[in-house]
């Protein structure tokens, strides 16, 4: 490993330490330092919110787009400092459940789980909720150049149980859990390029990943819609919406049916959604609608 890699990595392990032993006032006034620091001195993709917001709403004011997009940086850096003070934090917090009666009894089919989610909430506490009530769970997820972080927020996430596969690693590692009747997770609400498939999001064709749909239609796993929102500070809920798919859907149709989903809840809760992705990127064309 580097020398600035190890550094990173103990810097970032000296921060959690800090923040774990730190009472919720001092972590929400590194919130809102950070916050004045990151949306008024350094600011970090500000541009493509506002663009995604008024792509995403039409309809709505100047003072409601400037209104949300503080709200969504003030909510993700938070969220963020909360999930450096893990465990402390997580066992702080109050988190309601709907949906686990179907997902324990789809779980106990014996046939493995995709749960399909995006960035939207309070995903690290999500993660965190079922490593630490054993539920089998490898997340896909992106390895970080920097292998300090990496390794750190990798660790940090595995305290509770959650098991990782990257991205760029086999497909063979992610059939291998559904397989073994497990759960293997996805984020698909990414610009997926041309590899994706364009189904509707906000009234635009948008390029979306279609793995969640490939491992159902090829492995015939169940997919669950799984989100978590915040409802104040330290309250969420989460929430399994298994999807009905029917014996003729498609990767499209499949798609559809998340991606109308996750909408819904971004409708309800925007300033909760990471707007910071360039979320319309990538043009549809002729051939990609064939």
């Amino acid at each position: 490993m580097k020398l600035s890699h190890k550094i990173t990595y103990l810097f970032l392990k000296i921060l959690s330490v800090c923040l774990r032993i730190s009472p919720q006032w001092i972590r929400n006034l590194l919130s809102n330092i950070l916050y004045m620091i990151l949306y008024y001195l350094v600011p970090i993709r500000k541009k493509q919110v506002f663009k995604n917001l008024n792509l995403a709403f039409q309809d709505k004011s100047s003072a409601w787009y400037l209104k949300t997009a503080k709200s969504s940086y003030k909510f993700f850096i938070n969220n963020f400092v909360q999930f450096f003070a893990f465990p402390k934090s997580f066992f702080k917090s109050t988190i309601t459940i709907k949906g686990q009666n179907l997902l324990n009894d789809i779980l106990s089919e014996g046939k493995g789980i995709i749960f399909v989610s995006g960035h939207f909430g309070a995903w690290e506490i999500l993660g965190a909720w079922l490593g630490y009530n054993k539920y089998p769970v490898s997340a896909v997820a992106v390895k970080q150049k920097n292998r300090g972080s990496n390794n750190f927020f990798i660790e940090l996430r595995s305290r509770f149980g959650m098991k990782h596969i990257y991205r760029k690693s086999s497909l063979d590692n992610m059939y291998n859990v559904l397989e073994h009747g497990e759960i293997l997770a996805l984020v698909s609400d990414q610009d997926a390029r041309k590899r994706g498939v364009f189904v509707s999001y906000f009234n635009r064709k948008t390029s979306t990943p279609k793995g969640a749909a490939r491992f159902h239609l090829e492995n015939g796993a169940p997919i669950i819609f799984t989100i978590c929102y915040q409802n104040k500070p330290n309250d969420y809920t989460i929430e399994f919406h298994p999807l009905k798919i029917a014996s003729d859907a498609t990767i499209e149709s499949i798609t559809q049916s998340y991606t109308s989903l996750l909408e819904e809840y971004v409708r309800r809760y925007p300033e909760q959604y990471f707007w910071f992705h360039r979320r319309w990127k990538t043009k549809p064309s002729t051939k990609n609608n064939d």
